[in-house]
């Protein structure tokens, strides 16, 4: 196996010392332009790569960002079991060695947990109200972004979607299918996502003159639990006729709630959900679905944290990640208008 070019060799080939290939390439020292770049093309033909680990510690830093994912009720759910923490997680993951740095990753751990491990900055993923994570990080004094807002907190560094222009545009994608009494199954108020989509759909109902149907999912938001809450929408005297979940689960289980209660999706019911999932794609009918992009987010929030850890101020401080619908069959009845109805 070829050894790796160390800097002791860049130095002999350039026939300056290890001090000046050291500077030369970390834009530090008084050197003179014309050395730094002649260092520089030495250190790119031989195939030199820096040692981030040895950089690192040489900075004071251990190279390690935690990330978190906050849960409303320990151990109730698994976040290897939704899509959307899977594809957040593995970007940023992949971000994290392009940058020189790993991840740590928790999800569900207490607080106080990460004591025990010395941390140059935090990803918290989905905070909540008043969240133990973000009061122990910030007693530690490390960098955090979050992904989501925290709850009534107008400071912080974050990285999150438009969910209340999001929510708008799969509402009027589903009155322009022909949907007139559209139903919310969503989660507990307790993260900044689920208060913003019920907010936006509470805004549009008012827009658009449609009384609102309001299904609040159990913790572990599996197909289960969007199943049951859907039976009970359907149970109503006057029934929905088309659901939007915030969760691809919550979405399937309403699928399979319309299928059990004899309904034809889309012609009787149109069911849509929040966040894509490959289970979504292969359903029968496929599902469609708001798209959140978490691979960008996770990338942009490795940036933001990594940024804020070797010292330099987010500008700007919060990101928005853009949505898109990716419209299938659970949908698709006619060609849209302009505007809905």
């Amino acid at each position: 196996m070829k050894r790796a070019v160390g800097i002791k060799q860049v130095a002999e080939a350039a026939g300056v010392s290890i001090t000046t290939v050291s500077h030369a390439l970390n834009g530090k020292g008084r050197l003179p332009q014309a050395t730094r770049e002649h260092v520089r093309r030495i250190a790119d033909r031989l195939g030199y790569r820096p040692n981030a680990t040895a950089r690192n510690l040489a900075g004071g830093r251990t190279g390690l960002i935690g990330l978190a994912v906050a849960q409303t009720v320990q151990g109730r759910f698994a976040v290897s079991d939704f899509a959307y923490y899977a594809q957040l997680m593995s970007a940023a993951t992949t971000a994290a060695i392009d940058h020189g740095y790993a991840l740590v990753l928790a999800s569900g751990a207490r607080a106080g947990a990460w004591r025990s491990v010395r941390l140059d900055g935090v990803i918290v993923v989905d905070p909540v109200r008043s969240d133990p994570l973000i009061r122990e990080f910030r007693a530690q004094g490390l960098p955090i972004v979050t992904t989501g807002r925290v709850p009534e907190a107008d400071e912080g560094h974050w990285v999150d979607n438009d969910h209340v222009a999001g929510t708008h545009a799969i509402l009027d994608h589903l009155s322009a299918q022909g949907a007139r009494r559209i139903a919310l199954l969503g989660s507990a108020l307790v993260t900044s996502y689920a208060i913003d989509v019920r907010s936006g759909y509470e805004r549009w109902c008012t827009r658009y003159g449609q009384e609102p149907m309001v299904a609040e999912a159990r913790d572990d938001l599996t197909e289960g639990s969007g199943f049951e809450a859907t039976v009970k929408l359907l149970r109503r005297r006057r029934p929905p006729d088309a659901v939007y979940a915030t969760l691809d689960r919550l979405a399937l289980g309403a699928l399979l709630a319309a299928q059990a209660s004899g309904l034809s999706v889309p012609r009787e019911l149109l069911v849509a959900g929040c966040t894509d999932s490959e289970a979504g794609k292969w359903a029968r009918p496929s599902l469609t679905a708001l798209a959140l992009n978490p691979e960008e987010i996770g990338r942009a929030a490795l940036a933001m944290v990594t940024g804020m850890i070797e010292g330099s101020d987010p500008d700007p401080a919060n990101v928005l990640v853009p949505t898109r619908i990716l419209r299938r069959g659970s949908t698709r009845r006619r060609a849209e208008p302009t505007r809905p109805r």
